[in-house]
């Protein structure tokens, strides 16, 4: 899984994918580009082995893979950067047309706002998102609220610590989560 996390930097912060998953998308590329050389000069025809340069593709796509908000203290600017390698989309938005950083929750699977999640079906999530001025929402991160495991919270507290933007979280985490000894 793909994890977000925030970077301090000289002229703000930055909340964007972890540099380990850079790093091991990179190791795994190099790896099967040496295993494919190692085949290909032993004499195995490519033909017997389509699987490795379609797991090259997705790996070297997971290293070049960008997907960051980067909040520019000295310019007020908020910049969201997602696409591949030189490849990207940007947004940039002055802090001046930012409301606020939101945090809501919601159950997937059910439009009831006050459903419990389940074990199954029911999935408690949570949106990262930066709210407009002119009623836009911008969505950062959608995660489960377990896998969060607060990691989210904490990065919207220092990037509105660090920016000056106000923040909104709809309720606090949940500390009812149901923890068994296989999630341990």
């Amino acid at each position: 899984m793909v994890r977000h996390t925030t970077y301090r930097k000289h002229d703000g912060i930055v909340y964007g994918i972890t540099r380990t998953f850079h790093i091991l998308c990179l190791v795994f590329t190099l790896f099967l580009i040496w295993g494919l050389s190692v085949n290909i000069a032993e004499g195995v025809r490519l033909i017997t082995m389509p699987h490795i340069p379609v797991l090259i593709l997705l790996s070297l796509a997971g290293t070049l893979y960008r997907d960051s908000w980067y909040f520019n203290t000295q310019d007020n600017t908020v910049t969201s950067i997602y696409g591949f390698a030189w490849i990207c989309k940007r947004e940039t938005f002055s802090f001046s047309e930012v409301e606020r950083l939101e945090l809501t929750h919601f159950v997937r699977g059910s439009s009831d706002k006050n459903a419990k999640p389940t074990k199954r079906r029911l999935r408690a999530m949570m949106v990262l998102s930066l709210r407009l001025k002119d009623d836009q929402v911008k969505t950062i991160e959608v995660i489960a609220e377990k896998t969060s495991g607060g990691r989210t919270e904490s990065s919207l507290q220092a990037i509105a610590a660090v920016t000056g933007l106000p923040m909104y979280v709809d309720r606090p985490r949940d500390l009812d989560l149901d923890v068994s000894y296989k999630d341990l």
